[in-house]
């Protein structure tokens, strides 16, 4: 992938507006401003570490980490706790500005779950300086009675970061030596705390792999761990990697084997590189008063809310246009009709839009060329959901699926119809504006739901 390819950063950009990509970020973001330069942090750490063993720097790789300095103690023998004891005071002792990469990442606001492979505070930083309150924050293992995602903290505190190699801390592990990422990716992919809501949401996201620097073997098995199926499988779930391990022969080969269609490299600079041209395509795409709000503003953009028996209508952001005409010409005609005007819909209240899916009389999937992607985009999700609830609908005289298409392309051309997703027909409103047909047969639908919950 390179800064010229407008094609996967479209793709990219789309996936982010619906609300379906996941940031798991590392320590090559955490590069923070000192009185020599700009310097990675877990090298900061790192140099101080030795000083505190007494390590000559000399002694150490160039460009040393903590796994190096504790491997090179003489007192280490595997055991990490006397290591981790002088890491905790280090980094409590060691104060920074918020990283620039980590900042832009927050500034984006249809990023709400983060996974850090650092054992540090920027990120929940970060978002606290751009957003508001702090994110809610799980790490791993546990340090508090919080096991697995949990959407309703999604929900209130508008951000989750989940910190996969634990969090620094005098009363719970974490990683600072390879031996220790090995143990904890073992207890995460198949210890009795595994956190499944976490895998699931990384599952049925796009990921973007940013920095995060691991050895080889470890990016693979975070990589598979985030997929439900085998990386050679069809799947509509893709990764991007801005990492400089994932650019070396043996990792983009492996790529170029075993998942060529649904993994992309970044090669054109370096994961900060990567940072800066997404915010930048961002907003310029998004006006810099879209950045993202404290939780506490962010009451103004819940979606409506709806009357039951509403028909509900489903739409890709690129057709707003045909969809919000759709809806005003129904409720001139007199239906009761509900759609999301946000700006950005999506996946912030995605407890309210499925409520909302499951109380409508009706639901109109507005299908165009901007709808033929395999890509798994928000408003899938919602069509998914939709198909669930019809079959509720087989073997009544009711219909509950009314798809529509605002454009000139075929049937036989739309994938919803090719896989007999909706059946095998549907609705023509060029540029949304429905047929006196299609308005009939949704007023049919949304008295027969309502004259079904008034004998109830």
């Amino acid at each position: 992938m390179k800064l010229s390819d407008t094609e996967l950063w479209e793709n990219i950009l789309l996936a982010i507006e619906d609300g379906r990509v996941v940031p798991i970020v590392g320590r090559d973001l955490l590069v923070v401003d000192t009185d020599s330069g700009p310097r990675p942090f877990h090298q900061i750490v790192a140099a101080r570490l030795a000083a505190e063993l007494k390590i000559p720097a000399e002694s150490l790789p160039p460009a040393f980490e903590t796994n190096d300095v504790a491997c090179a103690y003489k007192d280490f023998h595997g055991d990490p706790s006397n290591i981790n004891s002088s890491v905790v005071r280090i980094i409590k002792n060691l104060k920074v500005p918020v990283p620039e990469p980590l900042r832009l990442l927050a500034e984006i606001p249809r990023f709400r779950i983060f996974v850090s492979t650092t054992i540090d505070t920027l990120l929940d930083e970060a978002i606290a300086a751009v957003r508001g309150p702090r994110p809610a924050v799980l790490t791993f293992p546990p340090a508090a009675n919080l096991l697995d995602f949990d959407e309703r903290l999604l929900d209130n505190n508008g951000s989750f970061v989940f910190q996969i190699l634990g969090r620094v801390s005098t009363t719970s592990p974490f990683a600072v030596t390879e031996g220790q990422m090995l143990e904890q990716m073992h207890d995460f992919m198949s210890g009795n705390r595994r956190p499944d809501k976490l895998i699931y949401e990384l599952q049925q996201s796009h990921l973007l792999f940013v920095g995060i620097n691991f050895p080889d073997w470890l990016t693979r098995f975070l990589m598979r761990l985030s997929r439900a199926k085998p990386l050679w499988d069809s799947r509509q779930m893709t990764e991007v990697f801005a990492d400089a391990r994932a650019i070396q022969p043996d990792f983009s080969q492996f790529l170029h084997h075993f998942s060529p269609q649904q993994s992309q490299i970044f090669e054109d600079g370096t994961a900060v590189d990567f940072v800066r041209e997404l915010h930048r395509r961002w907003f310029e795409r998004h006006p810099a008063t879209e950045r993202a709000a404290a939780p506490s503003d962010q009451g103004s953009t819940q979606p409506a809310p709806m009357t039951s028996g509403s028909v509900f209508i489903s739409y890709a952001n690129e057709d707003r246009a045909a969809a919000f005409r759709l809806a005003d010409q129904l409720q001139a005609g007199g239906l009761e009709v509900w759609v999301d005007r946000r700006l950005n819909p999506g996946d912030e209240f995605r407890t309210i839009i499925e409520r909302h899916i499951r109380e409508c009389s009706a639901f109109v999937p507005v299908l165009s060329r901007n709808t033929q992607t395999e890509h798994g985009r928000w408003f899938r999700r919602e069509w998914m959901q939709a198909c669930d609830l019809n079959r509720d609908f087989f073997g009544t005289d009711r219909k509950f699926l009314f798809p529509v298409v605002v454009d000139d392309t075929p049937n036989n051309e739309l994938i919803e119809f090719r896989s007999n997703l909706f059946g095998t027909s549907a609705v023509r409103a060029p540029s949304g504006t429905p047929t006196p047909g299609l308005v009939q047969q949704l007023d049919l639908a949304q008295k027969a739901h309502r004259k079904q919950y008034a004998r109830a």
